[in-house]
């Protein structure tokens, strides 16, 4: 049996002849060279060409591994984006604690491009702004803080230091490819006869162990999107929820009013603590309107109207069945008359008209109504501003009705017409939902 020294001195062979070299030999044999040297020569050539496999292999799995390189590089490159982030934002942080702050600041600016600008706030824009920027403030803070936590970072890696695990396992793993036993017989025999202790075989579990930790897999969580819902999601500004407080309506109104005995008036007339944008602006202009021009102007078209329509006097009445569609066209022509209406705002009216009517069994009609309610919401505001006024006008001048108002009047409910149309207006708003 050959000993160790016979192996080493192979270690550092070349390994194999040509085919040319081994087949010269062969043919040149005489019969003086007995058939052991033959087959020496057979043997050689399965040598070498069993070597060739090797190398062909080796050379496939250094292609496999540097694909594979390129492959996982791309997803340690942004796991290497997201923690530098988190470091920059931590460093910021720590040298200013206003940091999420401003953060979120900017965040309610993008949200909410709307919102107004300057020194004239009222008091409910400005707890708005501070109470979504503080609940975002929070929650940018607990996410930070949380990542670092689940990280568990103690201190900032270098961008080498963050890719030397990658480096040193694709290294490696090139090396343990295009070792010596892997492109020589001879070597590979001796690996077997040395039973080196370092050729451990791994587990599939601890072949990904190793490229996880390689490929820093443990920051994969800082990929994930933040989530930001519920009350610390920045909610949407909208005009008509922020309330003006009976101080601020005073201001305004004597800001807007040139009249000093009108705005004096208003301000007397003001009765709510809170008052919203648009109830705002319906106080202001139906406390001041003088209803009794736009009384004249619709009892001229509602006479004109019937005389068209019925010449005989055999209008509908109150009560009837016709009674509700004869209003609505009589009013709708009124408005057109008038030059307070149009097409459009008709065609508003009819829609408000068909709503109400289809609510009377909304589990029916649950489809349409919400179809309607939409084409109400997508109306301009200056169409649906002008229906309402139209729809309180024609009931100031409707002699029926107007009999009911004079009586609620006289009892105390309303001060007077303009009460009764600001009260009027209210319950449309509320009613369809206009209150943009």
């Amino acid at each position: 049996m050959a000993d160790k020294k016979d192996y080493t001195s192979l270690l550092g062979r070349s390994s194999g002849a040509s085919w040319g070299d081994i087949a010269g030999a062969y043919l040149s044999g005489s019969k003086k060279k007995d058939n052991r040297a033959r087959n020496v020569l057979l043997a050689t050539l399965f040598f070498n060409a069993k070597e060739s496999r090797m190398q062909s292999k080796v050379m496939k799995n250094l292609k496999e591994n540097n694909q594979q390189k390129t492959f996982e590089n791309a997803g340690i490159t942004n796991r290497w984006n997201a923690y530098n982030k988190l470091m920059e934002e931590d460093e910021a942080y720590k040298a200013n604690p206003n940091f999420f702050r401003m953060q979120s600041e900017k965040q309610f600016a993008v949200n909410n491009v709307n919102f107004p600008t300057g020194n004239k706030l009222l008091q409910s824009e400005i707890d708005f702004r501070n109470k979504e920027v503080s609940e975002l403030e929070e929650a940018l803070k607990n996410i930070h803080f949380e990542k670092i936590k689940t990280g568990n970072i103690t201190k900032r890696l270098s961008k080498e230091e963050f890719y030397k695990p990658f480096e040193d396992y694709y290294k490696g793993r090139q090396e343990e490819i295009s070792a010596p036993a892997n492109v020589s017989l001879v070597h590979k025999a001796w690996d077997k006869i040395t039973n080196r202790e370092d050729k451990k075989i791994l587990t599939d579990m601890q072949k990904e162990q190793r490229l996880n930790e390689a490929t820093r897999g443990s920051f994969g969580y800082l990929l994930n999107p933040d989530e930001i819902t519920g009350d610390s999601a920045i909610a949407q500004y909208k005009p008509t929820e922020m309330l003006v407080s009976k101080g601020e309506a005073a201001s305004q109104i004597l800001s807007t009013i040139q009249n000093e005995s009108m705005a004096k008036n208003l301000i007397t007339n003001l009765k709510q603590d809170t008052y919203s944008r648009r109830d705002l602006q319906d106080f202001i202009t139906l406390t001041l309107v003088d209803f009794n021009p736009y009384v004249e102007k619709y009892n001229r078209a509602f006479e004109a109207y019937d005389a068209r329509n019925y010449p005989e006097g055999n209008k509908p009445k109150k009560g009837e069945e016709n009674y509700p569609d004869y209003i609505e066209r009589r009013n709708n022509f009124a408005d057109i008359a008038t030059g307070l209406g149009n097409e459009t705002t008709n065609k508003i009216k009819s829609d408000m008209y068909m709503l109400k009517d289809l609510r009377q069994n909304p589990e029916k009609n649950t489809d349409i109504i919400k179809a309607l309610e939409n084409r109400i919401e997508s109306y301009t505001r200056s169409d649906k501003d002008k229906v309402l006024f139209n729809v309180v006008a024609s009931s100031i001048s409707d002699a029926e009705n107007r009999v009911t108002v004079d009586k609620e009047i006289e009892n105390g409910k309303f001060k007077d017409l303009n009460d009764y149309a600001l009260s009027l207006t209210k319950d449309l708003r509320s009613v369809y939902n206009i209150t943009d």
